[in-house]
């Protein structure tokens, strides 16, 4: 099967729940940097206010990309055997994607606080962490490290990795945001914010799809070789 039939089965199998997802957490960022940006114009002050939109920010920011993230690699898993329901996948494995990217995000910063690029390197290493916590059969029977393993396979095909994060989750979003971002808020203008989460639910799945062939294929690479 080739990529677009494939990418075809994937949208009709997740298309609604991501993007569902999409215009849930596209507009709660929307909603708590409005409230940020009122809160730092208070000529009163708002230093409490500005402390609590801001935590809220920061959950979102982690709660949202990883479920978006793990709801895509269902059905992508779903693609190579994986029969069960949703519910179960997500059951079993979301807790742990949440704890691994945790540990990556630490890892980051500590390299970040040395210098921006190793940090950034780091960032890139771990950008597989979620597709070997939910694929890998070793590390599920806890054989691998999902850090170490995403960093080793991230360094056989830095260059392809590094392109599709540089388009997917720079390029494009910088773009979109500059043209658009004055659409997003749905209480306002309902059409062009769903289209544009929408186009985010595609891009989601377009580039989850690609690094999830650059992980299969260094898998099936490494399976031929035992």
């Amino acid at each position: 099967m080739n990529f677009f039939a494939e990418n075809l089965q994937v949208f009709k199998k997740v298309f609604l729940p991501l993007f569902a997802l999409v215009v849930l957490s596209t507009n709660i960022d929307q909603y708590l940097n409005l409230h940020i940006e009122n809160a730092l114009r208070d000529p009163q002050g708002a230093q409490q206010q500005v402390y609590l939109w801001g935590f809220l920010s920061i959950i979102s920011s982690i709660l949202f990309p990883v479920l978006l993230m793990s709801i895509a690699l269902y059905a992508f898993n779903a693609q190579i055997g994986w029969t069960k329901s949703l519910e179960e996948f997500l059951k079993k494995n979301l807790n742990q994607i949440y704890i691994e990217t945790l540990r990556s995000w630490g890892k980051t910063l500590l390299w970040s606080l040395l210098l921006i690029l190793p940090g950034l390197w780091k960032y890139l290493e771990y950008s597989l962490v979620p597709f070997v916590v939910t694929t890998s059969p070793r590390y599920e029977k806890g054989q691998e490290d999902a850090l170490q393993r995403s960093a080793q396979i991230v360094r056989h095909h830095w260059g392809k990795v590094l392109g599709v994060m540089i388009f997917f989750h720079l390029f494009v979003p910088l773009v979109l945001t500059a043209l658009f971002d004055s659409y997003r808020l749905i209480w306002k203008t309902p059409l062009q914010s769903l289209s544009l989460s929408a186009l985010d639910t595609y891009l989601l799945l377009v580039s989850t799809h690609i690094l999830f062939n650059i992980f299969r294929s260094e898998v099936r690479k490494n399976d031929a070789h035992v």
